[in-house]
């Protein structure tokens, strides 16, 4: 973005150039002028520079139709005594010759677009953008790749996912925390992984993502407390190119470093129980392909019609793999003899021996092993019809299906580093429909009525092969599961009101949104001890917030949301006991937030954001299932959440064309009656069981900052995040800096540090870019709590990891107009390592290529 100085403009006829014939779909109403340029300017991405006085009293007929940006501009400016030239993308309007009124202009800039990228770097809040450019460039093995790079943000059970992802901010994880969409729509459900505790899972195709916007800690717009994920997929924008009204993208592409799934394969080392004979290694696994051999396929298909009334897209995607090898370099399974002395079993009985043997490495897979039950294969569908009418009116309809087998070992058979994976049989399967509507009002010339309303509903089916029990009269193939259903609706308006005492900006609406979850036919009985969720829950909100531009360098925010939810439960696990159970949970709330922000020079920001949210119980921790009762007395969290932050963007720090921005972020978060789990004795009635309750408070304290510099066609990345403090508190007098041993936060404790650096190269005319991505993942924040003398044993284990660093390559050639290939490198260095945030002990992938080819017409 940039401004001119003031100048005496040449009064000259208008030309039409090269640069200016593209055709451009415009619908812009009968207005004053100055409102006209805007929505130009909108359409067309162009800066409009102009004269305020120039413009005053000034209106257009408007258009409506497909016109070159020339001929569009010919048509707002008749019989207005005013022309205009382009300057470079920049427009500037002047008045026409016969006017004769060749004067000096003091410019003023309508408005200008702001790349997606650079808009974090001028909000005054903790946000984040993924670009569709970056989502296919970082594809990597599993969804939760996509996040590499975001400071603060992750994604949970990277490798035992199911094609799922479970994003982690800030150390806050699950039950709904952090709110995840796709299109507005939520398809969250959580699985159970014995007492490892539960993955929470949003599914998700990234082959058909068009971008992903990211806000940190709580927002009164939205449900998510510790913050906001929204998805959006393709569009027929990003597919129909300039100038054209209908637009294909076809993509293939082939990876490497997988293997088939061989059913009954083990890892590592079988480790004897109970004995200090030597372990066995598996006879399998090490079969690896060669680094450059294709194993694993993907192929989309797109296509989209856009003109000036009517957007129709429809889009195809399938990916398949087979199980990934880990990398050969690092920390792999390695059995050492430790010679004689004493072995003690489990049991508590000890004596002395010849040898013991202990795996001096992290996981027990060894370097460069096919890492068992990663195996993904995905089918996704996606439509999309839009509509424009009169006076700012336009609907959207979605659709999309997805569909996946993928392996998924559940967590508690895997948790130490002498667990040994066996390839199991059967994959976990899921079949997700969901249904979005949205529709928009935004009058031109109207500044109290831009209105958002937006329905949706999910449909989701999981299959899981048989984790206990035994098979009744069932089909060989018989998986047990879930069925759940997911429900919404929002609307929302944006008014903006001008006063001789600042402009205002209201926000308000109301939201809702429920689910229905029920174990699938036959899984009562064959899953003989396991209760499975069967439970509904409701949520509804409103909310209001402003922003008060007090002066041009002030601005004061604030907001209310009001939450209300109810839970029942239509299990009763007490029935044959004879107990009294509760089946229903109600309660609500409000939320208030209030900010500064501050703009003492041009291209700074600094803010203060304050938050005090509440957050409902999940349906998870208000019904019972998997031998976990319900508790009663178990209350709403309370976040109370500081944020100061500066943005700064800068120009000519070392070139006099270069750009640089920065964003960096201090945030302090006080969750009090933090909602956890725990092993449990019942005196009254005397039983033992796993628990909800509510600890005194969690505390997240931490640095981040990230930022970009741009020279030419040369660009740097940077991000990093740092944590003062991460802490636990069972009362007031007793927090301590580990995590507790039942509770399901054991897990959801991110790296103490973290750092990403990207760097990229364009050549040859922008026909070739070059670049690379250095990611450097540091030690769990705090560590492990010690088992405690309310339970016999820890229940959750610690998944940890140890510091890693990977490097990625990738270069993107741009055949011509219409042909561009790609070819990325994961993980050059074949790194072994595990991934922070998961419930199971197994490797991530080592050194993969993939290329693909993506035709666009």
């Amino acid at each position: 973005m940039f401004l001119m100085t003031g100048a005496m403009l040449p009064v000259a006829p208008a030309p039409v150039a090269a640069e200016v014939a593209a055709v451009r779909a415009y619908e812009i109403a009968a207005q004053p002028l100055a409102g006209a340029l805007v929505r130009f300017s909108e359409v067309t991405g162009r800066q409009v520079v102009a004269d305020g006085e120039l413009l005053r009293g000034r209106s257009t007929a408007g258009l409506a139709g497909r016109y070159t940006d020339d001929m569009a501009l010919a048509r707002l400016l008749a019989g207005t005594g005013l022309t205009w030239r382009f300057s470079g993308e920049a427009v500037i309007i002047q008045p026409a010759p016969e006017t004769g009124d060749a004067r000096q202009l003091q410019p003023l800039v309508v408005t200008s677009a702001i790349p997606a990228t650079d808009k974090p770097y001028e909000t005054a809040a903790p946000v984040a953008h993924i670009s569709g450019e970056t989502i296919q460039r970082f594809r990597g093995s599993s969804p939760a790749d996509i996040f590499r790079g975001v400071p603060g943000v992750m994604s949970g059970e990277a490798r035992n996912g199911a094609g799922s992802v479970d994003v982690n901010i800030r150390g806050m994880q699950g039950m709904g925390r952090v709110a995840t969409t796709i299109d507005g729509a939520e398809n969250l459900v959580t699985v159970y992984q014995g007492y490892q505790g539960a993955s929470n899972r949003t599914f998700v195709d990234p082959d058909l993502l068009a971008e992903v916007d990211i806000t940190k800690g709580s927002d009164v717009s939205s449900f998510g407390t510790a913050g906001t994920v929204a998805m959006r997929t393709l569009s027929a924008r990003d597919i129909v190119q300039e100038g054209e009204d209908f637009g294909v993208r076809l993509k293939g592409g082939f990876g490497t470093n997988t293997s088939s799934p061989k059913a009954g394969d083990t890892s590592g080392y079988a480790w004897p129980s109970n004995s200090p004979a030597a372990p066995t290694a598996s006879p399998t696994g090490l079969d690896r392909p060669g680094w450059a051999e294709p194993t694993s396929g993907s192929g989309s298909a797109v296509a989209a019609y856009r003109d000036a009334d009517i957007d129709l897209l429809a889009a195809y995607a399938y990916r398949k793999q087979g199980n990934y090898h880990a990398g050969s370099h690092g920390p792999a399974a390695t059995v050492t003899n430790l010679g004689p002395g004493e072995y003690c079993t489990s049991w508590g009985s000890c004596a002395q021996v010849d040898a013991r043997y202990q795996n001096d490495g992290i996981a027990n897979y060894r370097a460069g092993e096919e890492v068992l039950n990663t195996e993904l294969e995905t089918s996704s569908w996606l439509g999309k019809a839009g509509l424009r009418f009169g006076d700012g009116h336009a609907v959207q309809l979605g659709y999309t299906k997805f569909r996946s087998e993928a392996g998924d070992r559940i967590a508690s058979r895997l948790t130490g580093e002498n667990s040994q994976a066996v390839q199991l049989g059967q994959t976990a399967g899921t079949w997700l429909d969901t249904g979005t509507f949205n529709y928009r009002w935004k009058p031109e010339g109207e500044p109290l009525i831009d209105l958002k309303a937006n329905l949706y509903w999910s449909h989701l089916e999981l299959r899981n092969p048989l984790r206990t029990g035994w098979q009744l009269p069932k089909p060989g193939d018989f998986r047990a599961g879930s069925d759940t259903d997911m429900w919404g609706a929002e609307i929302t308006n944006i008014s903006r009101v001008a006063t001789g005492f600042g402009d205002t900006t209201f926000t308000y609406g109301l939201s809702y949104r429920g689910e229905d979850t029920r174990p699938s036919d036959g899984t009562r009985e064959a899953e003989t001890w396991l209760d499975y969720r069967d439970a509904k829950r409701e949520e509804a909100a409103g909310f209001v917030k402003a922003a008060w531009e007090a002066t041009d360098w002030l601005t004061v925010n604030g907001g209310l949301r009001y939450m209300h939810f109810r839970t029942q439960d239509r299990n009763d696990p007490y029935l044959e006991r004879g107990y009294d159970y509760d089946t229903r949970f109600s309660d609500g709330g409000f939320s208030p937030s209030l900010g500064v922000t501050v703009e003492p020079f041009d291209g700074t920001q600094l803010y203060v954001n304050y938050s005090n949210v509440m957050r409902a119980p999940s349906l998870i921790e208000t019904a019972s299932a998997f031998t976990m009762g319900v508790n009663p007395d178990v209350t709403p969290e309370r976040s109370r959440n500081w944020e100061l932050g500066v943005n700064q963007r800068l120009r000519g720090v070392i070139d006099p064309a270069d750009d640089a921005m920065v964003k960096l972020s201090y945030f302090n978060w006080d969750v009090t009656d933090y909602i956890a789990r725990e092993w449990y004795h019942n005196t009254e009635q005397n039983y033992w069981s796993m628990h909800i309750y509510n600890l005194d408070r969690a505390k997240f304290e931490g640095l981040e900052i990230s930022g970009r510099y741009r020279q030419g066609g040369f660009t740097a990345e940077f991000a990093a995040n740092y944590y003062l403090n991460v802490e636990f508190c069972r009362t007031s007098g007793s927090c301590i800096d580990k995590s507790l041993y039942g509770d399901y936060a054991t897990n959801h404790v991110p790296p103490e540090y973290s750092a990403d650096l990207t760097l990229s190269q364009l050549l040859f005319d922008d026909m070739l870019t070059l670049g690379g991505r250095v990611s450097h993942i540091g030690p769990r924040a705090i560590g492990h709590g010690d088992v405690t003398a309310q339970g016999a044993s820890q229940f959750i284990s610690q998944v940890n990891w140890k510091p890693y660093t990977l490097v990625d390559l990738f270069a993107d050639i741009e055949i011509n107009e219409n042909l561009t290939t790609s070819l990325s490198v994961m993980n050059l260095t074949d790194r072994y390592y595990i991934d922070p945030l998961g419930l199971v002990n197994q490797p991530g992938p080592g050194r993969t290529l993939y290329a693909s080819a993506t035709l666009r017409f």
